[in-house]
Parts: C-alpha cells; structure tokens; sequence
C-alpha cells in the first residue's frame, strides 16, 4: 500500500530527515540541534501541514 503521507523535519528551514515515524527522530534531532529552530511537516501530494 502507498503512503499518503510523510513528515519532513527541518532545521533552521533546511531538510534533514524525512519519513513515517517521526516520534523519536524529532526529539533525536531537537537534542542535537538546540540553538536551531527545529520544525516538522506532514507532507502529502495536495498539501503540507506544518507544525
């Protein structure tokens, strides 16, 4: 089955991961990365939703 979605995480508004399981790759990301804006977004073919 094709995934509908998928979450990109970005920091300081650069890609730096993207996937299906963000849960853990977040916090990973924002422990590495604390004096960067870290932000995450589901993407899908018709829109972004961005959090």
């Amino acid at each position: 089955m094709k995934e509908k979605f998928y979450y990109v995480i970005k920091t300081d508004g650069k890609e730096v991961r993207r996937g299906l399981n963000p849960e853990k790759k977040f916090d990973e990301i924002s422990e590495k990365n604390p004096d960067k804006e870290v932000t995450i977004a589901w993407r899908t073919k018709e829109k972004d939703l961005i959090l």
